[in-house]
């Protein structure tokens, strides 16, 4: 997957996130500068890429979490903290 590609679908992703994120005030606290790394629920070429991304984001030494898109829309974001 071209990283313009892999970058397009993350952002549509992420967008998806943010508004999960926004509206849903209960979620624990996180880190200020925690890295989201967003997975597809249908994409695995995408989910291939960004396990790329979340292993060298992990090797920067700041915090990252995987943030699992749900299956219906029905469930909520599966947020998992990797190094914090």
């Amino acid at each position: 997957m071209s990283k313009k590609k892999q970058t397009q679908k993350n952002i549509d992703l992420t967008q998806k996130l943010l508004d999960y994120l926004v509206s849903t005030p209960k979620l624990s606290k996180l880190p200020k500068n925690v890295s989201f790394v967003p997975f597809s629920k249908k994409d695995e070429k995408l989910n291939k890429a960004n396990e790329e991304l979340l292993n060298s984001l992990v090797k920067e030494a700041k915090p990252v979490a995987k943030a699992q898109e749900p299956k219906t829309s029905q469930d909520n974001w599966t947020i998992t903290p990797v190094n914090f």
